[in-house]
């Protein structure tokens, strides 16, 4: 799946690339849940970013894209193997 298969639907794959991801499009993609997503990003593994102005309780959250997928593609497991 690649950045623009998760588009929102006002959006276009024509629109400047996507180098960051809200969680949601970051677990639409990768297929991991939510709590899975946070672990990670609180392990370090992948490179997240929050956005929050001082004295607010909430923010948005960014999840780096390439960093996602690399973490991913570093678990993955070969696959068949020409002959």
């Amino acid at each position: 799946m690649k950045p623009k298969d998760i588009l929102p639907t006002n959006q276009t794959a024509t629109d400047a690339p996507r180098e960051w991801l809200r969680v949601k499009e970051a677990c639409a993609y990768s297929r991991l849940s939510k709590p899975k997503l946070y672990d990670l990003m609180n392990r370090g593994l992948i490179k997240s970013s929050s956005l929050r102005e001082r004295g607010q309780v909430k923010g948005t959250r960014l999840v780096s894209f390439d960093s996602l997928r690399q973490f991913l593609e570093s678990r993955a497991s070969g696959g068949a193997t020409a002959v």
